[in-house]
């Protein structure tokens, strides 16, 4: 078996706008056991960019504006700066998520160590499968967790769309050439053994190939861990969200067809749950650093203000009531599902033809 615990485990994220979800982002990575964080900022309005200096002067972050040259991705000049920093040096594993992506852990404690300990020997990468959360029929920001929030799921096993079957990953830095948003890239000639969130062996089909960010074919495979997806949270949240836009992807809108593709609330999922009463003792541990409470609160009310203001305008209006009336997406029959799989492969086929 994998090693009991890991020397150092580093977590590198991209932020903007995003300050309510800050620490409890932090202290659920903290709880797991991420020993170290990378957080790039980028045009902060909220205050975000402020609550990570006080978090970084205490030693919590590393903080790290990110300025990128024209007409490069936010995210990716952020990788590329990760890449070369001495964390992702001095670190055993390594995880590249967003402030909206939360790994949970089914076996032992719920800790990254209790993962590792369960994969076979000589695991260098470990594919979180997504799993899809819907708003939960919430209309409003709070100050809740949002893993406590957001407890309605889309099933484990959906194949459409697609984007259910994306995955994150946690892998040894050591043992790739470079980063990705998704995966890390292989270096020539190299095979590193991957392995699924059950800890099973992924196909050449998966593992081999770099540009494949997607566990399709991949079956029961989420029984030692999987990556929690709140992509939407709340109505006010989302009006903000489809504001900001996306970090890698800034001609992808997000709108009330991004809503619908991933608001599945179709199952009780209450796995992130159990580790609730850590979770929060460790973010009143957070809070009780001098400045930080306060700086929270700080980028709290801005974006409750910030949705009230974009719902006084006509098209911010139009939205936040379609999505409300939005409030659940149907899963498709299994059927019906690869039957818009083979039309969507299709159309690839033919544009990248």
């Amino acid at each position: 078996m994998a090693e009991a615990a890991p020397n150092r485990v580093l977590s590198v994220t991209t932020q903007r706008n995003e300050g309510p979800y800050l620490l409890e982002w932090l202290a659920w990575h903290r709880l797991l056991g991420v020993t170290d964080f990378l957080v790039f900022s980028n045009d902060c309005e909220d205050g975000s960019d402020r609550l990570l200096d006080l978090l970084a002067g205490h030693g919590v972050v590393t903080h790290l504006p990110n300025r990128p040259p024209e007409g490069r991705s936010v995210q990716w000049s952020a990788l590329d700066q990760a890449w070369r920093h001495p964390a992702r040096k001095a670190a055993d594993w390594m995880l590249i998520s967003d402030l909206d992506e939360f790994p949970v852990i089914h076996t032992g404690a719920g800790r990254i160590a209790d993962l590792l300990a369960a994969l076979p020997d000589g695991a260098e990468a470990v594919a979180l499968g997504w799993r899809l959360f819907g708003a939960n029929g919430i209309a409003q920001i709070s100050d809740a967790p949002v893993t406590a929030q957001f407890t309605r799921s889309a099933p484990p096993e959906m194949i459409h769309p697609i984007a259910g079957t994306f995955f994150k990953s946690l892998f040894r830095p050591a043992s790739f050439a470079r980063p990705g948003v998704h995966r890390p890239r292989h270096r020539k000639d190299s095979a590193p053994l991957w392995v699924d969130g059950s800890g099973r062996t992924l196909p050449p089909l998966v593992a081999a190939n770099d540009k494949r960010l997607s566990l399709l074919g991949v079956t029961d495979s989420r029984n030692l861990a999987e990556m929690h997806h709140y992509s939407l949270r709340s109505a006010q949240s989302f009006l903000i969200k489809s504001e900001r836009g996306l970090p890698n992807r800034a001609d992808k809108p997000v709108d009330l067809g991004y809503w619908v593709a991933r608001n599945f609330n179709t199952q009780q999922n209450t796995a992130a749950l159990r580790l609730q009463p850590a979770l929060q003792d460790e973010m009143a541990a957070l809070k009780a650093l001098p400045g930080v409470a306060e700086a929270h609160d700080q980028t709290l009310h801005w974006h409750q203000h910030r949705a009230d203001r974009i719902c006084r305008s006509s098209a911010g209006y139009d939205l936040f009531c379609k999505l409300l009336l939005a409030a659940d997406s149907a899963v498709p029959t299994m059927q019906r599902q690869r039957q818009l799989l083979v039309m969507f492969q299709a159309i690839k086929a033919d544009v990248t033809s």
